[in-house]
């Protein structure tokens, strides 16, 4: 017992450290504005964003799997709910810390809040996210009271379904029009994003359960996972299908003659590549869709806590991938400025941005599973 208590005063310790470096990068980016981040006139969007992108699209993930059994039915996964809502809600708060330094300044918050555009998907984005961070947190509260089946509860888990299936679409279409940029141009973006939300918020389940498990009972399960199988179904479906709209984007962009297009070929990928494909793709989505078909890895604690982790990890190589590539050839006048192509690195300040929401997350998931009893179903209150 007391070995725990140390260990989780140095967790808490670790944590501490680390929210303080954020709060101190905060107040020096707010001084200081962007010049401290790696970004310039053509790398406009760096890691703070594509953290942004990687925690929302996992609360985005976390939020539709929590609604399966009030929607759909699915009541053997009842018991994980207030886990999954708790998580979506931490998982999204860190994301809201990212593209809130991403942002630069409190000005420029407060306007974006004041000043709603119908006609720009980045304020929908913004609108869809607040949105399900709210009905999220009454999902939770009727979660706490055993009112599951009221109308109240119902309609917040209904709309904070169709928040995070709209929002991730609604993101990837922040990217999908802009037409000056033919690798992000058009729907398969929005396709991409909705695919990996759910991807990577299953796999941070997995992550989750399986380190909660194993600081609950001292060891990882030797024969029956705590997660339900259905979870395991969807995270190889989501696999599944993120990689064929990869596939199709990929087919597109080596079969087409369009310049931005064919410059990628000539450049590589920061990762390297295997047969054409890039080698983040290969091991953040086919190789934990393979080893979640098989029914070996599966049985073994350590083998879906590996897949897991690598394709959560994976994840935001991806989404960092997609994001860079985008923006590394300038177009009109900046192509006379500029290099053919941009390198780009984030700079220590990015990094202390990605940690400080990070740390906010886990924080947040340390301090639920102490004090909310995340891993026990209430009981349903009976209906008079």
């Amino acid at each position: 017992m007391n070995g725990k208590k140390a260990s989780y005063a140095i967790w808490l310790g670790v944590l501490g450290a680390c929210l303080l470096a954020g709060l101190y990068t905060t107040i020096t980016l707010f001084r200081e504005g962007h010049w401290l981040f790696a970004a310039n006139d053509v790398v406009v969007w760096s890691l703070p964003l594509g953290m942004y992108i990687f925690l929302a699209l996992s609360s985005s993930g976390l939020a539709m799997l929590s609604a399966l059994p009030t929607l759909f039915g699915m009541e053997r996964l009842e018991p994980f709910s207030k886990r999954l809502v708790f998580l979506a809600l931490a998982t999204l708060c860190g994301a809201f810390v990212a593209i809130a330094l991403e942002i630069g300044n409190i000005g420029g918050m407060i306007y974006f809040i004041l000043s709603p555009n119908m006609a720009s998907p980045i304020w929908w984005m913004g609108a869809l996210y607040t949105a399900e961070l709210l009905f999220l947190t009454v999902k939770l509260g009727c979660l706490y009271t055993g009112d599951r089946q009221n109308a109240l509860s119902k309609t917040a888990g209904s709309l904070s379904f169709l928040c995070a299936m709209a929002a991730p679409m609604v993101l990837g279409a922040v990217f999908g029009t802009t037409e000056s940029r033919s690798v992000y141009f058009g729907p398969m973006v929005s396709i991409f994003y909705l695919t990996m939300a759910l991807f990577s918020g299953t796999a941070l389940f997995f992550l989750h359960s399986m380190i909660c498990h194993r600081l609950e009972t001292g060891r990882f399960p030797s024969h029956h996972s705590p997660v339900d199988e259905m979870f395991y179904r969807l995270f190889a479906w989501s696999a599944g299908a993120a990689i064929v709209t990869t596939g199709v984007t990929s087919a597109v962009g080596m079969s087409t003659v369009i310049p931005e297009f064919m410059a990628h070929r000539t450049v590589n990928t920061p990762f390297g590549s295997l047969f054409g494909f890039p080698l983040e793709v290969i091991v953040g989505l086919m190789v934990p869709f393979a080893l979640f078909m098989s029914p070996a890895v599966r049985k073994t604690a350590i083998g879906t806590l590996a897949a897991a982790l690598i394709a959560w990890a994976g994840s935001l190589v991806i989404h960092m991938k997609m994001l860079i590539n985008g923006q590394r050839f300038p177009v009109g006048p900046k192509a006379e400025q500029y290099s053919e192509v941009i390198t780009y690195f984030p700079s220590p300040w990015e990094w202390l941005v990605a940690l400080f929401a990070l740390s906010v997350m886990l924080l947040l998931y340390t301090l639920g599973e102490r004090y909310l009893n995340l891993g026990k179903a209430n009981p349903h209150r009976s209906r008079p």
